[in-house]
C-alpha cells in the first residue's frame, strides 16, 4: 500500500525528458506493388520504437474481372493479402511466418470478440455499408473508384504483435527490416473461371511511435546492463507453419519436426481442396454481424468431416484422448487460447455449424498460462533433437478432400548484448 498521499501521485511518476511522435516511413523501392511482389520498410533507425503502435496504410486496387455479369470477391480480411511476414535484424533473420494470412485468420476466428470484429469493419474489412456490412463484390465494368479500397494493418502475429518488452532501442540491434511478401491471386475469389483476378497496391507507407527519453538515466541503465555482461532479452511469439499435401479425406497421421526452447501451443487449420477453385463466396451468420455475412471460400476453414483429432509429440499424445463431437473440439480449442469461461472471450462462430463448417480450427495448448503479461517459457523444450511430431485425425462418413496446415506456436528470444551482438534462440 502506498503511503503517499494520491493527490501526490502525478509528480511520484512523472517521467522526465520524455518525448513520444509518430513518424512516418516509406517503403524501399517502389512505392506501388503487384501481387507475389515483396515490400520492405526499414525501422527508424537510432531510437526507441514501439512495435504495438506499427501500422501500415495502403489502397488495394482489385482488376476489373471484364466477364460481363460475373464477379470477383476479395478477402474479407486484408491481412489476407499477406502470403509471408520476415523480420532481420543487423541482417540476421529473426522470424519468417509463412501461410501468414492463414494463420492470422485462424487466430481472429478464435480470439476476436463481436465489438473488435464490428470494429474492424471500418478500415481492416472489405465490407460495405450500402449492402448491410456484407464483403463487398468487385463486377465487370466497376468504376475503379469501386475496385479500390483502403486499409490500414495495425494488428500483427509474431514478433511485431507480441515482443516483451514492446519498446525496443534499434540503436542496439542495427538495421530492422521488415519484408512482407504479397499473396498471389489464389486469396480472390471467383465464380466464373473466365473472370481476372489480380490486384496492385498503391500509396503505401508505414508509421509508428518514436519514444525519446532525455534525462540520460535510460541510457545509463542500459549501458550498465550491458557492460556487466547480462544480455538483455525479448522474448517473442514464434510460428512455425506445416503442411500436407491434398488428401482424399480427414484420415491424417501427419509428422513434422520443431526444434524450439519451448512450443507452447499446436495449431490445425483444414481447408476443403477446392478452397481455391471457382467458387462464389456464400452466406453464413446472421443480419446485424457484417464481418460474418459473408465467407470467402479462400479462408473457408472447414473440420472436412474429421473427427478424434489429436497430438503426439515423441511418445506422447495430447490430449490424451479423442472425440466425435464437435462440441468437444471447441471447448478444448477455447482452452488452448484461455478462453474457457471468461464472459469477455470471443469469436467469428455463432453457431456450430459455423465453427465446423466456416471458422474450423483446432488447437492444443502445451505451455503453463497466465492472465497477465508475465513471461514463462513453459512450453516443450525440443532442442538439440527436433521433437517428432504428429497430426493424427480419422474421417467420418462423409469425405472431402482436403489440404491441413499445422502451426507451431513457440516462443522464441532475442538476446541482445553489447556492440551490436545478438544472438536468436528458436
Amino acid at each position: 500500500m502506498s503511503v503517499y498521499p494520491r493527490n501526490l501521485s502525478a509528480f511520484l511518476n512523472r517521467l522526465s525528458g520524455y518525448n513520444k511522435n509518430n513518424v512516418k516511413m516509406n517503403v524501399l523501392g517502389a512505392s506501388e506493388a503487384n501481387q507475389g511482389d515483396t515490400i520492405q520498410v526499414d525501422l527508424p533507425t537510432n531510437s526507441i520504437v514501439d512495435l504495438s503502435s506499427l501500422a501500415w496504410a495502403f489502397d488495394v486496387v482489385y482488376a476489373d474481372p471484364t466477364e460481363g455479369g460475373q464477379k470477383t470477391s476479395p478477402p474479407i480480411q486484408c491481412e489476407g493479402l499477406i502470403s509471408r511476414l520476415a523480420i532481420e535484424v543487423n541482417g540476421q533473420t529473426l522470424c519468417n511466418l509463412t501461410n501468414y494470412n492463414q494463420l492470422f485468420h485462424a487466430l481472429l476466428y478464435m480470439t476476436a470478440t463481436e465489438d473488435y470484429q464490428l470494429q474492424r469493419a471500418v478500415a481492416q474489412s472489405n465490407s460495405s455499408s450500402s449492402a448491410g456490412g456484407a464483403a463487398i463484390d468487385i463486377t465487370a465494368a466497376d468504376a475503379a473508384g469501386t475496385r479500390t479500397q483502403s486499409h490500414v494493418i495495425d494488428t500483427w502475429v509474431g514478433f511485431l504483435g507480441s515482443a516483451k518488452p514492446n519498446f525496443l532501442d534499434t540503436s542496439l540491434l542495427g538495421n530492422v527490416r521488415i519484408t512482407i511478401t504479397l499473396a498471389g491471386s489464389e486469396v480472390i475469389a471467383l465464380d466464373d473461371a473466365a473472370c481476372v483476378r489480380t490486384y496492385q497496391i498503391k500509396n503505401q507507407h508505414f508509421s509508428m511511435d518514436v519514444v525519446s527519453i532525455s534525462d540520460g538515466i535510460y541510457d545509463a541503465m542500459i549501458d550498465q546492463r550491458l557492460a556487466s555482461g547480462a544480455p538483455i532479452e525479448v522474448p517473442f511469439k514464434n510460428y512455425f507453419s506445416f503442411q500436407t499435401s491434398n488428401a482424399t479425406d480427414m484420415t491424417h497421421n501427419f509428422n513434422f519436426h520443431v526444434a524450439s526452447q519451448s512450443v507452447d501451443r499446436l495449431w490445425v487449420v483444414p481447408r476443403a481442396a477446392s478452397a481455391n477453385t471457382v467458387a462464389a463466396g456464400v452466406k453464413v451468420g446472421v443480419a446485424g454481424h457484417p464481418v460474418v455475412t459473408d465467407d470467402n471460400p479462400v479462408f473457408r476453414f472447414a473440420a472436412c468431416g474429421g473427427q478424434q483429432f489429436q497430438f503426439q509429440i515423441n511418445n506422447t499424445l495430447y490430449p490424451n484422448w479423442t472425440s466425435t463431437q464437435a462440441v468437444d473440439w471447441w471447448q478444448h480449442t477455447k482452452l488452448a487460447v484461455g478462453d474457457q469461461g471468461n464472459m469477455l472471450s470471443g469469436s467469428f462462430p455463432m453457431f456450430m455449424d459455423h465453427y465446423t463448417n466456416n471458422f474450423f480450427v483446432y488447437a492444443c495448448s502445451l505451455e503453463h498460462q497466465t492472465d497477465g503479461d508475465e513471461r514463462f517459457i513453459s512450453g516443450i523444450d525440443t532442442r538439440g533433437a527436433a521433437a517428432s511430431c504428429y497430426f493424427k485425425s480419422t474421417s467420418s462418413a462423409t469425405q472431402v478432400g482436403n489440404t491441413v496446415t499445422v502451426f507451431a506456436e513457440c516462443t522464441s528470444s532475442l538476446r541482445i548484448m553489447a556492440n551490436k551482438v545478438l544472438e536468436i534462440v528458436q
